[in-house]
């Protein structure tokens, strides 16, 4: 899920750049790119670099079980308008998922405190007969992991063939990778990190000082030569705490800056907010970069991914897979919950699908939601980022480096990349797009993603 939310004032400096990059960034069956290919035949690249052994193109914007990758606050939002949405109706509908925690959005683990939030909920509301949990991501297998501890009786359905929603892990040529939420955040206050260690996952801090930054040309440019300019975008995202847009404040920005410099800033705003939100300024409240709570501990990626994680929350619970819900009944009694399969009925029901989901009306309700409710769903935005992941036959980039920033020709695209090998162990590369460059590079067909991505890669000067 996204990426680590703090107060503006305790955030970090540029070289800190996105410690969150992809908390809740995933991907999805319908935009996993593999192309033609298996992982046992090298496809030839440019002269410049080596063979692509195997990789992976999301799509999470157009994913229709998850419309998005997570949660950022749009115009008119701020952190009341996830209490709203959190609120149960009736003690009957109790609603989880990262976008509804206040202290970590956009988190995996703010979807896990979402779910056992929801739990204690529906045990003080002591509505007798089955609880059925909407969706098996995070939070929807961490509320029902705590009612069934509880002695309640739960049955998870879910509209994917897996479980884990935007957590996902998939085997890269050979490697497990996170096309989803990949960071554990706040290693220190977060309770994965112990439940990292119960299962004898190693975690790989993230190292955000150890950075190269490229030019469009591919020449290295100083870190320092930004200097100024990170100046200009944090003074400016300090500079408000309303629910307003930012995108005028990010106009003056750029009337301040001419020349190559221009290029520069452009590389600061799509770093510090497009890949921190998901969004871009055009779309984004001031009152989003205040919102959470700080996280202390640093950053890691499980060396295994997320799947064991994953795989342990959902140990014994009833979960039903291709389960997709099309409706949600209120009756004086209790609860019905209509899949395309079967129906359920129960005393609650745990709504965890996603924002974007909600937004999209994929699910009716009857009653209608409140109007305070379906004001919030639509009032908080939905972002998109996505990754493309390359496994090379060897790696041609300094591997012990954590970023590679690209000052890109095109505002945003291709700006970020991953050296995964210390996660890996492979020659793997995670490149990351994020906002509405993301949404416009999701059109593009797999060959030309990957494409764009290998010239971005092969004109950089090592």
């Amino acid at each position: 899920m996204s990426n680590t939310h703090v107060p503006y004032s305790l955030l970090r400096s540029r070289r800190e750049v996105l410690a969150g990059l992809s908390s809740l960034a995933l991907a999805t069956t319908l935009g996993c790119g593999r192309g033609d290919r298996t992982t046992t035949s090298p496809l030839t690249t440019t002269s410049k670099l080596p063979a692509l052994f195997d990789h992976r193109i999301t799509r999470w914007g157009q994913d229709p079980w998850s419309r998005g990758s997570y949660s950022y606050l749009g115009p008119g939002a701020s952190s009341s308008t996830r209490r709203v949405l959190a609120r149960p109706i009736d003690d009957r509908l109790f609603f989880a998922g990262e976008a509804t925690d206040t202290e970590h959005p956009a988190t995996v683990h703010g979807a896990l405190a979402s779910g056992q939030r929801a739990a204690i909920e529906i045990q003080e509301a002591s509505k007798p007969g089955l609880i059925v949990v909407i969706g098996a991501g995070v939070a929807g297998l961490g509320a029902a992991r705590d009612l069934t501890a509880a002695g309640r009786e739960v049955v998870v359905v879910e509209s994917r063939q897996r479980i884990g929603g935007r957590v996902w892990s998939d085997t890269v040529g050979g490697a497990p990778v996170d096309l989803g939420g990949s960071w554990l955040h706040g290693l220190r206050d977060n309770p994965l990190t112990d439940l990292a260690a119960s299962l004898g996952i190693d975690l790989v801090h993230t190292n955000y000082e150890d950075a190269v930054l490229f030019d469009a040309d591919g020449r290295l440019v100083n870190w320092s030569n930004l200097n100024h300019l990170y100046d200009l975008v944090e003074d400016m995202l300090s500079s408000s705490r309303s629910t307003k847009s930012m995108a005028v404040a990010v106009d003056e920005v750029r009337r301040k800056v001419e020349g190559e410099d221009r290029r520069y800033l452009e590389y600061v705003l799509a770093s510090e907010i497009d890949h921190w939100f998901a969004a871009g300024p055009e779309d984004l409240a001031f009152s989003g970069v205040h919102e959470g709570g700080w996280s202390r501990g640093g950053d890691a990626v499980p060396a295994t991914s997320y799947r064991p994680i994953i795989e342990h929350l959902a140990t014994g619970l009833d979960i039903r897979l291709g389960h997709p819900v099309s409706e949600v009944i209120r009756t004086e009694s209790g609860i019905r919950i209509a899949t395309e399969e079967t129906e359920f009925h129960g005393g609650a029901v745990v709504i965890t699908v996603p924002l974007g989901v909600l937004q999209a009306g994929s699910i009716r309700f009857d009653p209608a939601l409140p109007t305070v409710k379906s004001t919030a769903i639509q009032t908080l935005g939905m972002g998109t980022m996505d990754k493309v992941v390359l496994h090379f036959e060897e790696p041609f980039w300094d591997p012990d480096v954590d970023l590679i920033a690209y000052a890109s020709s095109e505002p945003g695209r291709f700006i970020e990349w991953y050296n995964a090998i210390p996660w890996t162990g492979h020659p793997i590369l995670v490149g990351f797009n994020a906002g509405r460059p993301a949404v416009e590079v999701e059109s593009w067909s797999d060959e030309r993603i990957l494409t764009a991505s290998l010239d971005v890669l092969g004109r950089l000067r090592w």
